[in-house]
């Protein structure tokens, strides 16, 4: 008897620790919401005062995060970014650029806001995770 080979796409959201704590089935919806792309590097994938639109997960490979021209931090698999703008609608706090060849999982606001409304634990780690991201770039900027 063959074994059902796992979703590659859940496999790896499972080991990002903004999803940790995501029973089985939200982890499924969540992956059946998005999409995994590949991306080259030296991509720009948010530009800062631009109107942003995608949630981004990092799986593989490295981006950088700029804010007004200044490096904040290098994104890993595992990070993410664009939740700012898909709560508040509006527009992106930062640049995101791809360093190396990569792999993000994406979600547009619509599925955003479809799989957090979903898991109220996913919500409230974006929401803490939106605060201290405004916090240290509000710090970095003083």
């Amino acid at each position: 008897m063959l074994l059902a080979m796992a979703d590659p796409k859940l496999a790896a959201l499972s080991h990002v620790p903004l999803f940790a704590r995501c029973t089985q089935k939200e982890l499924e919806f969540i992956a059946r919401e998005g999409d995994e792309v590949d991306v080259r590097a030296g991509k720009t994938l948010t530009r800062q005062g631009r109107p942003g639109d995608t949630f981004y997960v990092q799986l593989e490979g490295q981006s950088e995060v700029k804010v007004d021209g200044k490096r904040r931090r290098v994104l890993k698999p595992g990070d993410f970014f664009g939740e700012i703008s898909m709560v508040d609608r509006g527009l992106a706090t930062a640049t995101v650029t791809t360093l190396t060849n990569g792999r993000l999982f994406v979600m547009s606001h619509m599925q955003f806001r479809d799989a957090i409304k979903a898991s109220e634990p996913l919500m409230v780690k974006v929401l803490m995770a939106m605060g201290e991201r405004l916090r240290e770039d509000a710090q970095a900027r003083g």
